[in-house]
């Protein structure tokens, strides 16, 4: 046993009372007796007296009240021993933090080596999550202590799944977004999915805008796309030699985006855009790159950069395991500023290998160009001879069949496309002009190879939505439907009083709680994340499935209908008045 069931009810009267402030408490044993005893947090009242010494900042979030200090030390002095030691994360996941483990050693060793450490996840005066961790002195490090069984309410399958995830995978998930940190709560861990809706481990159905990030435009599991898959795989599931079908689904893509006139497949869109920027290093002869605040092309070393204090003059990483050095080839500035692209390529133009842009940022939320930027971008680019990619990982066969760059009528050099074309299975493709793409091995001197490029699950899958959307009647439906659930939203946040600038490119379109307009990831920035989480979780009580960040797209796809809009909307506009 690791906490009574009224120790439970206790520890979630007192996080939910002292929401959104942290809260804290020790539960103290001797023997067989147990004595709780919540502390009380006086950050507020030392920040007032003195701010400098007690800032507002994560790791300041908590000073326990010297009297709460006295008591403990007193009920220590008469043999009692630190159980459990608990804290509340308001408005973010249950998770022992580095900030946590940096408070709970003393000089590299743990302070109570014997203790249990509870975070409890609160968003909106509710407890959403409750995680046990433990010291492990073999390993060093703090490991999960629960089984997910601290709290019985649900979802129960999910967070037993989340407490065994966490003892095999970093954090119990696979890419960092699905852990529900910036949100709270826990993730719910997906069985199944079909249309426009998933159903969870508990059996819930959840209306899903999220479409594996943007790739299922058609919507879950579309017949003609299960049925490429079967085929296929009836067929053998990897090669690792050419197949007639990845050269049809080349010309299907060269077809769409005349710009690219050769295209190599790869795995991903990480590996796309690493490998544009290899054949642009290598073609332009160059080292430089430049990208915008805000925008995501993948985890590759290059890309993990943030602007420095320098703004434009070089990018320090972005990420533990980045190389300084390497970190300093990429420039950062911000998205829409066509004037300060046009100062850096004044000062340092003939260093520049590329330009590489999201045409519609999807990552800090959804940004589309301002009027004439990314024509902008091109004629820079050419004049300095740097070559001009475009991320289309996200807008590729989204916005438009022939992507961002059919829609804003701008050519690029080099295009990054990603999972759309394979159905929402591992893919990726760049391609570009064809005296850059000679540059690539086996015709050039750029290497980029991969055994499963080209895989024939992922090429199947691929034509087959590609075919559902070659018509191009798909996108003025899926037109109407962004448009119908952007006026849901709008009403929403209008019936509740709250500031809320919305932004969407055909079926791609994020709610930034804050007056806006957001123009650029600084402007993103000032959204209330706080709000969204309240907003966030409202949503999924409800039914409804977002990405669980401030900072992402919602998709629509052909497999939603006007209902489904109209329930979301219905969602959003009691979600919304519960956050305000």
């Amino acid at each position: 046993m690791l906490i009574t069931r009224e120790e439970l009810a206790a520890i979630k009267e007192q996080a939910a009372a002292e929401y959104p402030n942290e809260c804290c408490g020790v539960i103290l044993a001797r023997g067989a007796e147990r004595r709780h005893v919540p502390c009380r947090n006086v950050q507020d009242q030392m920040h007032a007296r003195d701010p400098i010494t007690f800032p507002r900042t994560a790791r300041n979030a908590y000073y326990m009240d010297p009297i709460d200090a006295l008591r403990l030390n007193r009920l220590a002095d008469e043999g009692f021993a630190f159980a459990v030691i608990y804290h509340s994360h308001p408005n973010a996941g249950a998770y022992f933090s580095e900030t946590d483990r940096g408070q709970a050693l003393i000089k590299g060793e743990p302070a109570y080596p014997g203790a249990v450490y509870v975070v409890v996840s609160v968003v909106g005066r509710e407890v959403k999550a409750l995680a046990a961790y433990r010291w492990n002195a073999e390993r060093r490090v703090f490991d999960r202590a629960d089984t997910g069984d601290l709290d019985p309410a649900e979802p129960a399958v999910s967070r037993r799944l989340l407490a065994a995830a966490e003892r095999r995978i970093p954090g119990g998930v696979n890419s960092p977004v699905r852990a529900f940190r910036s949100v709270g709560g826990e993730p719910r861990f997906v069985a199944r999915a079909e249309g426009a809706r998933l159903w969870d481990a508990d059996g819930r159905a959840y209306l899903d805008f999220v479409g594996s990030w943007g790739p299922l435009v058609l919507g879950h599991a579309p017949r003609a796309v299960v049925e490429a898959v079967t085929a296929a795989a009836a067929g053998g599931t990897s090669y690792g030699a050419p197949t007639r079908q990845e050269v049809e689904l080349a010309e299907a893509i060269a077809t769409a985006y005349p710009s690219m006139e050769l295209v190599r497949l790869v795995s991903s869109g990480t590996e796309a855009a690493m490998s544009a920027i290899r054949v642009a290093r290598g073609a332009t002869g160059r080292d430089l790159l430049v990208k915008f605040d805000g925008c995501y092309h993948g985890h590759a070393d290059s890309l993990l950069v943030k602007a420095g204090s320098g703004g434009a003059t070089f990018g320090i990483p972005d990420s533990r395991g980045v190389p300084s050095a390497l970190a300093a080839l990429t420039l950062t500035l911000p998205f829409n500023d066509l004037e300060a692209v046009r100062a850096l390529f004044g000062a340092r133009g003939s260093e520049i290998a590329a330009l590489i842009v999201e045409p519609v940022a999807g990552n800090m939320g959804v940004v589309a160009p301002a009027p004439g930027f990314l024509a902008g971008l091109r004629e820079v680019t050419a004049q300095h001879g740097a070559l001009l990619i475009f991320d289309e990982v996200i807008t590729g066969f989204r916005v438009a069949y022939g992507g961002a760059q059919e829609l804003y009528g701008v050519r690029p050099d080099l295009t990054c496309l990603g999972k759309i074309i394979g159905g929402g299975l591992p893919v990726g493709a760049y391609g570009g002009r064809r005296d850059v793409m000679d540059h690539v091995a086996p015709l050039g001197g750029v290497y980029q190879a991969g055994t499963l490029s080209g895989n024939p699950l992922a090429v199947a899958a691929g034509l087959a939505t590609l075919r559902a959307l070659e018509d191009r009647k798909a996108y003025a439906r899926l037109e109407a439907l962004g448009a119908r659930l952007e006026r849901g939203l709008r009403d929403a946040a209008d019936k509740a009083g709250i500031p809320f600038a919305l932004n969407r490119v055909g079926s791609m379109l994020t709610g930034f709680f804050c007056a806006g307009p957001v123009r650029d990831y600084a402007d993103a920035k000032t959204a209330d994340t706080a709000r969204y989480a309240r907003f966030y979780h409202g949503m999924l009580d409800r039914g409804v499935y977002l990405a669980p960040s401030q900072f992402e797209a919602a998709f629509v796809s052909l497999a939603h209908g006007e209902d489904d809009l109209d329930h979301a909307a219905r969602a959003a506009a009691d979600a919304m008045a519960a956050a305000v």
